[in-house]
């Protein structure tokens, strides 16, 4: 093998550096995923089929995704290691990942916008409407920006990417800012203001824990997206860094899923692993006021005077085969 000039092995560690490590994080990150898949599957085996369906096909997503970037990583590092003028063309992986991780993205904000319209008791149609609307415009850009590097070979033609993913991540923030703060008014702030708890504090406090363990949750998980976002259009705009961007964007997929996943077995069951009978559910309102409350629980602050009017909504709770 012919040695090699400082030059192009200042490319090679920017190239095959950059997606070796990102694929060790993709890895570790699809690891996570399958362990919240199999305790999702584990404690409601009888949850809802199209919950399960759900979470199926944001996993396989995943795995593609995995796969593809794995394949990436052994063509430039194993396969054509040492070898300059491949780095120059665009791997067939790039525009795989992207329609992946465009879809996943998509498939788990929508789950969130009809959480959200649920949570309003069916009522509030404008939130669920401006998180699906972002949600699609991310993933019509995703697609475009997979046709891009579909399209051209070369490795520079993706800086045609730079003005349009701006777009992209300021849509997609748009989103998890509304979810976020939808979640905190409807599990929260709305809880709190309701007339019946004018000190503003529940009396159940079994129950307002879960909710604020939901609302933690979510947030703490949304945020991780975000941050990965902000680094992924951080980061390829600086050229300085060659494909370092990639840390973060092969993880995104896995970030997604492991949000729909948390949101999923944060629902509270103490019925075993029979059932899916258990989590937060939303109940019918009550003088204007959402009522929430945590199914089948052993808490004896269940005996509040009001539970005698709360009632199933199906939100997060599952029956087998609906």
């Amino acid at each position: 093998m012919s040695s090699l000039s400082g030059a192009e092995q200042t490319e090679i560690d920017l190239s095959v550096g950059a997606i070796v490590v990102s694929n060790y994080l993709s890895y570790l990150t699809m690891g996570i995923v399958l362990s919240a898949t199999w305790t999702y599957f584990s404690k409601f085996p009888a949850d809802r089929w199209w919950f399960k369906a759900l979470v199926f096909l944001c996993v396989i997503l995943c795995t593609c995704d995995t796969i593809a970037t794995g394949i990436w990583s052994y063509d430039w590092a194993v396969a054509n290691y040492a070898n300059p003028a491949t780095l120059k063309f665009i791997h067939w992986a790039t525009p795989a990942e992207g329609f992946l991780l465009a879809t996943c993205g998509l498939t788990v904000q929508l789950f969130y916008a009809w959480r959200l319209w649920v949570m309003s008791l069916k009522d509030n149609w404008i939130l669920p409407l401006v998180v699906g609307c972002l949600s699609i415009l991310g993933w019509c850009i995703g697609c475009w920006m997979t046709h891009i590097a579909a399209t051209h070979k070369l490795a520079l033609d993706l800086t045609l990417l730079l003005p349009v993913i701006y777009i992209w991540l300021g849509g997609s923030l748009a989103a998890d800012v509304v979810i976020t703060g939808s979640m905190i008014y409807y599990l929260d702030l709305r809880f709190r203001m309701n007339p019946e708890f004018p000190s503003g504090v529940s009396p159940n406090w079994f129950f307002h824990r879960n909710l604020h363990k939901l609302i933690l949750r979510t947030v703490e998980c949304n945020l991780l997206s975000l941050f990965a976002q902000v680094i992924i259009v951080g980061l390829f705009a600086y050229s300085g860094v060659g494909f370092y961007f990639y840390i973060t964007e092969m993880t995104l997929a896995k970030i997604y899923t492991f949000s729909l996943l948390v949101s999923l077995n944060c629902r509270h069951s103490n019925n075993g692993p029979g059932t899916s009978y258990g989590g937060f559910s939303l109940s019918r309102r009550e003088g204007g006021v959402v009522q929430l409350t945590v199914l089948h629980t052993s808490s004896p602050d269940l005996t509040h005077p009001m539970r005698d009017n709360w009632e199933l909504s199906g939100a997060d709770q599952g029956t087998g085969g609906q």
